[in-house]
């Protein structure tokens, strides 16, 4: 959950992360960027990417959902893998998700 989104800072490439979490025996964080990251995000676009914080290399497959924050009856944005199972290495060395995961709405 990122709460309070719609207050976070639009800098470009400025990352906010979620709690660690855990999953099929690996440590996970989330990483949106409200106002973009890297060179191919579009303005006013928001990027999400998955990571892996244990040191081991996991391969899996995930799916990112945005959710509306009070009425759960509302349409949600969902954003899958690449039609195959994401190799994520040990350690925060790599990460999978989209640079160009919604357009960022007030």
């Amino acid at each position: 959950h990122f709460h309070g989104f719609a207050g976070l800072a639009t800098t470009h490439n400025g990352a906010v992360f979620s709690p660690e979490f855990s999953c099929f025996g690996h440590r996970w964080r989330v990483a949106v960027y409200p106002g973009g990251q890297g060179g191919k995000s579009m303005e006013g676009y928001v990027a999400v990417f998955l990571y892996n914080r244990s040191p081991e290399t996991i391969s899996a497959h995930f799916t990112i959902v945005l959710k509306h924050p009070t009425d759960q009856a509302q349409k949600s944005l969902e954003v899958g893998t690449y039609k195959k199972i994401a190799t994520f290495e040990g350690g925060d060395v790599n990460r999978w998700g989209m640079t160009n995961f919604a357009k960022r709405e007030t």
